[in-house]
């Protein structure tokens, strides 16, 4: 249900109210996309799959294109299961996107404006039914790894979750039906952007 009144200007948009109408009871799963951008690499990764949510402190990133790959997170413990290859398991420091996706997704999941606020800057742009949700680290030390988060969606539907790293990388989640739609030729990181805020 879309909140009523809410004004198409930054100025004004609630991003508390928005935050709280994007909470989704767990378990949840969504279809994900991602396009991973790197300054050491001239093309992008693209790997496809499945976020699963389980709760604040629990999510799961199941990759099965173009190879199946399980990413477990559990509190401050990541195990990470790839066919052909040992099982690794490590801390979560050790992996910042990795925590600014368990922070940020799963604060967004429980619709929970305050537990995003722990741990990010929160600023809200657009209106009801183009928004986006823009998430700066609060810990400096956090800013030297991940920079900054931006939220893309529709409504009370989020169709991108990008993270962009200090040393010019950059990760694209499409989620959902965003999921399926075509990447564009060639595929940079603002072409990516521009279908993230596509209709």
């Amino acid at each position: 249900m879309l909140l009523p009144a809410l004004s198409a200007t930054a100025a004004t948009l609630d991003a508390d109210a928005l935050i709280g109408r994007l909470a989704k009871p767990a378990p949840a799963t969504v279809a994900f996309r991602e396009v991973r951008f790197s300054p050491l690499v001239n093309e992008p990764l693209v790997v496809a799959g499945e976020l699963g949510y389980d709760g604040p402190s629990s999510l799961d990133r199941r990759v099965t294109e173009p190879y199946h790959e399980t990413v477990a997170i559990r509190g401050e413990s990541v195990r990470v299961e790839r066919e052909g290859e040992p099982v690794r398991s490590f801390g979560l420091n050790r992996a910042p996107e990795l925590r600014g996706l368990l922070s940020g997704f799963t604060a967004l999941l429980a619709g929970d404006p305050a537990v995003l606020e722990r741990s990010f800057k929160v600023a809200a742009s657009g209106s009801d039914e183009a928004w986006t949700l823009e998430l700066t680290p609060s810990d400096a030390r956090a800013r030297r790894r991940l920079q900054q988060i931006v939220v893309n969606g529709r409504a009370d539907v989020p169709q991108c979750f990008t993270m962009l790293t200090a040393n010019g990388g950059a990760s694209v989640l499409l989620l959902g039906p965003t999921a399926d739609r075509e990447l564009p030729k060639p595929t940079t990181l603002d072409a990516v952007k521009h279908l993230c805020r596509a209709e």
